[in-house]
């Protein structure tokens, strides 16, 4: 047993300095990729990925550059693991032109080979942000930092809720949210209402108190090991919490005291309190008792199979014991007003669309996100709501959404409008915000690539023709205009004007005029 608490406290070591050390992280399936910003050689790069029980990545595929593209926000060139072994010359005829990957092979369905140097010397290949273009560099010279790749043979899947609960997800990369799909060994998660935490270890999620050589324990204050138990302590004047996990400070004429729940009672948003129940059990028709999901059938209580009755899950149903789950399809989630639905889900800036294999070109994309073609792939890229307007003081894109706030003074009513509080005293702007999560029930309008040039091309030919008029209508006055000149007074009364052709154009004759006779 001291063995496995050794090994899991290592292997958290490793995962939390992933996350301190990188710059952008991004997961899939049972592999992770980060980028470090660390100037250092080839050869340090490649035993600073060794040391976390990983290597330089190889980028073998175009889903792999895809990553790459994702990873590398910033400009530099960073080490991947691709280098031409010592005392051997590029080969032209091959992919990878002599070159191997770190792990010793050659083998690859890709190659993004910028420009080409024929020299036999000693080469280490990097990338950078513009093109993603393989570069051949010195092995000895630094650079401005390294990608590197994990195999995690283990993770957990996502917790199953109901509809008035929530959790959130934290990793050891430093991701945390409602929404994360890959949840690698050492990730965290946090059940409200109840506050309860667990831990991933060994593909199954522990609720804490956990092992104390571990993140303390999930313990706020104190952990401690008491006859072979973990146990959580809190200072002076405060106790612990339902959770077993947090303090709060002792709390007079609390309305919970004396409510009478089964289980857990808590304060909703007006105020009042309620009861809840914990997994496997249902709310009695009296709101405070709880009853599990069995049904009496000759003196025998038998478990009724919701999934089998009702088929109340949109994808996956899985039966329990008094209750059921609900689970969705990989690259899903369940919806937020109801838990048994589900809808396309993307965790991250940029991910790829789901498309029609029976016709590529009918691909779905998440709610506020736009798709996309890049490097010959389909995907869809997050929509910054921010640029629309739908805040009325602060907004703070997100993914798949964005999320108003309001200044010091001002409340946030409707998820977008500020309303100043009455108060005898003037509020100030400030950093103080009052954030809330507002989902667009509709997309905002865009415009495409085809209709842009579109656009382009209307307003260019109104200019030409505006133009073209102008100068008509400039030439048509100059002709239309006569010159004036001083006047003369004949013998016989009458005003003569005196015409110079030095001076003055010879007025154009009109051939079609003809004249009275």
């Amino acid at each position: 047993m001291r063995d496995i608490i050794v090994m899991v406290f290592v292997t958290l070591t490793f995962l939390m300095r992933v996350g301190e050390a990188q710059h952008n992280a991004y997961c899939e399936g049972n592999h992770c990729f980060a980028v470090f910003q660390e100037p250092v050689d080839f050869a340090t790069a490649q035993k600073h990925c060794e040391s976390n029980n990983g290597q330089l990545m190889t980028v073998r595929s175009l889903e792999s550059q895809y990553i790459l593209s994702i990873l590398i926000g910033i400009t530099g060139d960073y080490w991947i693991g691709l280098r031409l072994p010592s005392g051997q010359c590029p080969d032209s005829a091959s992919d990878l032109r002599g070159y191997r990957w770190i792990t010793g092979d050659n083998s690859t369905d890709f190659q993004n080979w910028g420009l080409i140097d024929n020299v036999c010397s000693s080469k280490c290949v990097s990338v950078s942000k513009i093109e993603l273009n393989w570069t051949e560099q010195s092995c000895d010279r630094e650079i401005n930092g390294y990608l590197c790749e994990y195999n995690f043979p283990s993770g957990c899947k996502r917790i199953d809720i109901k509809s008035e609960e929530s959790i959130l997800y934290e990793t050891p990369f430093g991701f945390e949210g409602e929404d994360l799909l890959v949840l690698p060994m050492g990730s965290t998660a946090t059940l409200k209402p109840f506050d309860s935490k667990y831990i991933c270890l060994s593909e199954q999620w522990m609720q804490g108190p956990w092992i104390c050589d571990v993140l303390n324990g999930g313990c706020e204050d104190e952990c401690l090991s008491i006859n072979q138990q973990r146990v959580c302590i809190c200072p002076p004047g405060k106790i612990l919490h339902d959770n077993k996990l947090t303090c709060v400070v002792v709390v007079q004429n609390d309305p919970c005291l004396n409510f009478g729940c089964a289980h857990v009672c808590y304060q909703q948003n007006d105020s009042s309190v309620a009861c809840m129940c914990h997994h496997g059990y249902a709310l009695a028709e009296d709101g405070k008792k709880c009853q599990n999901g069995f049904k009496m059938m000759n003196d025998v209580c038998i478990d009724e199979d919701e999934c089998y009755m009702d088929g109340p899950c949109e994808h996956l149903c899985e039966n329990t014991l008094g209750s059921y789950n609900c689970s969705c399809f990989e690259g899903y989630i369940a919806t937020r007003k109801d838990p048994n639905k589900c809808q396309l889900h993307c965790p991250f800036e940029e991910c790829l669309a789901e498309c029609d294999p029976n016709d590529p070109q009918q691909c779905n994309c998440p709610e506020g996100y736009l798709s996309d073609v890049r490097n010959e792939i389909r995907i869809c890229i997050d929509i910054n709501e921010c640029d629309n307007d739908y805040c009325e003081h602060n907004c703070t894109n997100t993914y798949g959404g964005h999320m108003c706030s309001c200044y010091e003074g001002f409340d946030l009513v409707d998820g977008w409008k500020c309303v100043q509080r009455k108060s005898s005293e003037g509020s100030t702007p400030s950093d103080f915000m009052t954030p809330s999560v507002k989902y667009p029930t509709q997309r905002p309008s865009t415009v495409t690539a085809g209709g842009l040039i579109g656009i382009i091309v209307c307003i260019v030919i109104v200019v030409l023709v505006m133009v073209f008029l102008l100068q008509h209508i400039l030439k048509r006055r100059i002709k239309l205009e006569v010159p004036s000149a001083p006047k003369t007074q004949s013998d016989d009364g009458h005003d003569l004007e005196q015409v110079r052709t030095e001076k003055y154009p010879k007025p154009s004759v009109d051939r079609n005029f003809k004249q009275d006779t």
